[in-house]
């Protein structure tokens, strides 16, 4: 019998809070076509400042990473990160007339913080696999519930951008990418190892609910 691919089997064990994000408040109002425009911006300022520690995440997974593929691969994913993603915000904040300050100046709430740290703290301190078993809850959640939501009228033209970026084929090359290194990996770990990369998987989707959260409750 063929043992189960380990993407697969983490989802199934922690669908409580995979189903947890993708109905997250923050999703619901984007369905539902109500996201309170001030939420969003909050949003985006917190994700924003992410970006620089997703270019550290991938950084380590390059250092760690098992071969020249990888390497390559990863090797774009840091060229996009460092250009097209900061320049994205840029723009997409002139737009909505919200003044950039440097990340590192902000006074960012605990909930983006830890966030921030601990999704860090996977890549920086865990196996190649931990950081990716990481970005993977993060960039599955982001492809599937947008997927959906797409669908559904969304009223301001850069929340829907910002959807849509998320739905296209580059994006969903990346997150599937993820799955495979995530698979990959699986089949030379044993049954403890497959726990510990669960348990990464589900902490990082509970950074995410709570870093969703944040925007409702506090600004920069």
């Amino acid at each position: 019998m063929l043992e189960q691919l380990l993407s697969d089997e983490i989802l199934q064990a922690n669908a409580d809070v995979w189903e947890a994000m993708q109905h997250h408040r923050f999703v619901a109002d984007i369905e539902a076509d109500r996201l309170d425009p001030a939420v969003f911006r909050r949003y985006l300022v917190y994700e924003n400042a992410f970006v620089e520690t997703a270019i550290s995440i991938f950084g380590h997974l390059l250092v760690k990473s098992p071969g020249l593929a990888e390497q390559h691969k990863l090797i774009q994913v840091l060229k996009a990160l460092s250009e097209e993603q900061i320049a994205y915000f840029r723009e997409t904040f002139e737009a909505l007339g919200i003044p950039y300050a440097d990340p590192a100046t902000l006074d960012l709430p605990m909930p983006v913080l830890s966030f921030q740290q601990g999704m860090l703290s996977f890549a920086a301190h865990g196996a190649y696999v931990d950081g990716v078993a990481a970005m993977f809850a993060a960039e599955w959640m982001y492809w599937h519930w947008s997927r959906r939501v797409i669908a559904q009228p969304i009223s301001e033209p850069v929340l829907r951008r910002w959807v849509a970026l998320h739905t296209d084929e580059a994006f969903a090359a990346q997150a599937r990418w993820l799955k495979d290194q995530l698979d990959a990996a699986g089949r030379s770990l044993d049954k403890a190892a497959r726990k510990r990369i669960s348990k990464v998987f589900r902490n990082a989707l509970k950074f995410e609910i709570d870093f969703h959260s944040a925007p409702y409750s506090a600004a920069p």
